[in-house]
């Protein structure tokens, strides 16, 4: 059986904002098993091909954009394998320019429903599981920062996710 890969664009997190964000994700993870990912916010996807062209593109967009601050809105969790338990993050106007910026580049669903969030783990749990989870962690409405983007190659067949460039937002 042949794997499907498509790509998505990430935003990620300044080395000081990760730590703690590890931090909080490896408390989830002690409860909730999951596969490994790095932490990220998902800001456009999925493409289906990406060629030379798109990465050139990406790197531009790197250096004229600049590193946004995102709210963080505490802990969020869905019934869903990949929003299973999460960190939500409130929608602002740089947010939504970002992601038009991203559309200029390489057209994609711009209108899906776009929840902003920072996953801390995936899979399937019990909701009461879920809630005294919450209960035991840190509060989280904080400021994050998205100081890159990272261009990810997804294989759903085997969950894995593979960063494949990242670039310095301005």
């Amino acid at each position: 059986m042949i794997s499907k890969k498509i790509y998505y664009l990430w935003g990620l997190f300044p080395p000081q904002e990760i730590e703690y964000l590890n931090f909080i994700k490896d408390k989830v993870q002690t409860k909730l098993i999951s596969p490994c990912f790095d932490l990220h916010i998902t800001l456009a996807g999925p493409f289906l091909d990406i060629d030379k062209t798109f990465i050139s593109k990406l790197k531009s967009f790197g250096e004229v954009n600049s590193s946004i601050v995102l709210h963080a809105d505490g802990y969020r969790f869905k019934q869903e394998i990949f929003k299973s338990f999460y960190i939500s993050i409130k929608d602002s106007l740089h947010l939504h320019e970002l992601r038009k910026n991203i559309y200029k580049l390489n057209k994609f669903d711009l209108d899906n429903n776009y929840s902003p969030h920072i996953s801390l783990c995936y899979g399937n749990y019990q909701i009461e599981e879920k809630k005294e989870l919450i209960s035991k962690l840190p509060d989280f409405s904080k400021l994050v920062t998205v100081s890159k983007i990272a261009l990810v190659e997804i294989n759903k067949d085997i969950n894995k996710w593979k960063i494949q460039r990242s670039f310095d937002l301005n």
